[in-house]
């Protein structure tokens, strides 16, 4: 009988010990289920899916800046940041449907939907890249840039950069230096009447292959893109003699815009990320097209075209007093706050 009560006893404490062995191990995996679930949504809650888009034919310097971008993003947030880049042939009316965060888009992608825009696109309006970067990225430049895109878009300015240039081509054959005589220019579209075309020395003629017309030899200046008189040079066809006047007279513009409501959504550390990332890849986008030109400007020597400097000082100050005091007889008048913001002394002092 004693051996029976104490057999009882041993199965009970037994019993008891499987239960609590039981209890302690269901409590554990709850334990480690919280904790991964309370990790998962961390990790979430860290990890911001967002896009961006650009034009698909937009510049390779442009192309290789938004990758560039969404590379520093994800760098500097340490992986919070995951953007997803995408091309599309209507950059407009993505811009306009709200559900992309970042762009970068260049300004003459703009000018049709915002035509105080195409005050940037004026022959001579910037003195160079350095000066454009520092004029359009003044506070007072971005706010009337915003004003102006937020009319359209939900977006805003983060940084304006440099992707390319435009030159002149020219017959080679004529006397580019006589400054009594009015040079045939062809141009895409004309901003002067013909009293400052006349004071220029220039008569124009609009087409949109002003390049053509300079081959066809019904102009005999034209501007154009180096890579444009590249081609034009390589082409068996081609038995002229080309020159080209490094006028840079045009540096284009690319904006890096944000959504109007992102940066307020994201964190300190975020928000650094992306200011971070946006002055590096905008230096990077303003690298890559200045490398491109220098390299053109090589092949065009290799290829025989011979390369002429411009007083850029000289058409700088000229075209800058017809901004300034002509702007009413002009084909297209500038707009008058960029104008005097773009143009002013105090942005004139820092070069």
């Amino acid at each position: 009988m004693k051996r029976f009560l104490l057999r009882k006893r041993a199965q009970r404490q037994l019993k008891k010990a499987v239960l609590m062995v039981t209890a302690l191990c269901i409590l554990a995996t709850s334990g480690c289920s919280a904790k991964t679930t309370e990790s998962q949504e961390q990790q979430e809650k860290q990890t911001l899916k967002l896009s961006m888009v650009i034009s698909s034919d937009a510049p390779e310097c442009v192309k290789e800046a938004a990758g560039e971008f969404i590379n520093r993003a994800a760098y500097y947030s340490n992986g919070e940041l995951q953007i997803s880049l995408s091309e599309s042939a209507q950059v407009d009316s993505v811009l306009q449907a709200s559900d992309t965060e970042f762009a970068f888009v260049e300004n003459e992608q703009l000018i049709s939907s915002i035509e105080e825009l195409k005050t940037l696109e004026l022959p001579f309006f910037f003195k160079n890249a350095d000066y454009q970067f520092s004029a359009l990225n003044t506070e007072q430049t971005q706010y009337r840039l915003n004003e102006l895109i937020a009319e359209l878009y939900p977006m805003k300015v983060q940084l304006a950069t440099t992707c390319g240039y435009e030159d002149l081509a020219a017959d080679d054959s004529i006397d580019l230096t006589d400054f009594r005589k009015r040079y045939i220019l062809a141009v895409k579209e004309s901003f002067f009447p013909d009293e400052i075309q006349e004071d220029i020395g220039a008569r124009e003629i609009v087409n949109d292959n002003p390049l053509g017309l300079l081959l066809e030899e019904k102009a005999e200046i034209a501007q154009a893109d180096l890579s444009e008189v590249i081609a034009a040079v390589q082409n068996p066809s081609y038995t002229g003699e080309m020159a080209v006047l490094t006028s840079t007279h045009r540096v284009k513009t690319v904006y890096l815009l944000v959504n109007d409501q992102l940066m307020d959504k994201l964190s300190p550390s975020q928000q650094a990320a992306v200011e971070q990332a946006a002055v590096m890849s905008c230096g990077y986008c303003r690298t890559l097209a200045d490398q491109k030109r220098e390299e053109e400007l090589e092949t065009l020597s290799e290829l025989g075209v011979s390369v002429y400097p411009v007083n850029l000082e000289k058409y700088y100050a000229m075209m800058g007093d017809i901004y300034q005091y002509e702007a009413e007889q002009m084909l297209y008048r500038p707009d008058p706050q960029l104008d005097r913001m773009i143009r002013s002394d105090g942005v004139k002092e820092t070069f």
